[in-house]
């Protein structure tokens, strides 16, 4: 029993606080638009995108490692990926990042500022989560190039869950209603309404 309590802590992913403090508004939901984002390769959004401002602060949603990626007007502009041998947080459209390429980060640290960089049609925050195991992006065919919805195993920093406790756009209230293969939406077994 004790291998199989072992082996589950590591195929799941801990859990992980929103990039925003207080309860954020979610304008696009994973899988949304699978029409625009076939140009990509992808089968929908292959993420999550936050209604913020320009120069909103941004935190780090797990302990990692930075890299900092510019992209100018194409695909995320700025961005940053935080990741660690287990997970791996790609926040995009940045106006500003506050950390340096290769410098751990720790969960909740600031890490960048939101913007309105590359590909966009406006401010906001794009946050894709994929799990790694050894380093390594998991279900990378499942139509995402790995990414999976991140909102069943993320807290908002009141102790509330980012699936049921965010606001939603009535664009991004669909996602709510979609349903996914299980190795594209990840149901979290220890959340608790």
């Amino acid at each position: 029993m004790l291998s199989l309590i072992l082996s589950l802590s590591l195929t799941m992913p801990t859990m992980i606080f929103s990039p925003l403090p207080e309860t954020p508004v979610i304008t696009q939901g994973f899988g949304q638009n699978p029409n625009v984002y076939a140009a990509w390769g992808y089968a929908g959004h292959n993420g999550i995108d936050f209604g913020v401002d320009e120069g909103t602060v941004v935190y780090a949603p797990h302990d990692g490692v930075a890299s900092v990626v510019d992209d100018g007007d194409s695909g995320y502009g700025l961005y940053l990926v935080i990741s660690d041998t287990n997970r791996k947080s790609i926040l995009g459209h940045l106006s500003e990042v506050t950390v340096t390429n290769g410098q751990k980060v720790y969960q909740g640290d600031p890490v960048c500022k939101s913007g309105n960089s590359g590909q966009t049609t406006g401010p906001h925050l794009h946050w894709t989560y994929k799990i790694l195991k050894n380093g390594t992006v998991q279900n990378k065919e499942n139509g995402y190039d790995g990414a999976v919805d991140v909102t069943e195993f993320t807290r908002l920093w009141q102790d509330q869950d980012l699936h049921h406790n965010a606001t939603y756009t009535e664009f991004a209230n669909e996602y709510l209603a979609m349903s996914f293969p299980d190795n594209v939406y990840l149901e979290n077994p220890n959340r608790t309404a």
